[in-house]
């Protein structure tokens, strides 16, 4: 229903324009972000999106019984983060020579605190 998404978007309206306004994301659109900032991001990002996807997958293993329509978006949803991190290795990654950087990377406290219970 439109009125209530429009609702959610009048809710978030303040939160919306402080992000926007974050420092991080401003020198990202304009070009002057640091390359090292850049590479942090992107791997603390490639972390989350495989801790992320391991929890879809908890949460479908939980509700098979119950709800195995449920059961089965979690795993493609699982799938898809697994796939955003993978197309994040095979882009950014080789583009910006990552790799070596993220190789042994430990997700920041953070980044810990989108997964972690």
């Amino acid at each position: 229903d439109y009125k209530i998404a429009q609702s959610f978007w009048d809710s978030a309206k303040h939160m919306i324009s402080v992000t926007e306004r974050h420092p991080f994301l401003v020198s990202m659109v304009d070009g002057t972000l640091h390359v090292d900032n850049f590479q942090y991001y992107v791997i603390q990002d490639a972390l989350y999106l495989k801790d992320f996807a391991e929890c879809l997958r908890m949460l479908s293993r939980n509700v098979t019984e119950e709800s195995p329509e449920d059961a089965k978006r979690l795993m493609e949803f699982a799938i898809g983060a697994e796939e955003a991190e993978l197309s994040l290795h095979n882009s950014f990654f080789k583009e910006w020579q990552i790799s070596d950087a993220a190789e042994g990377a430990k997700p920041m406290p953070n980044t810990l605190l989108y997964t972690s219970n």
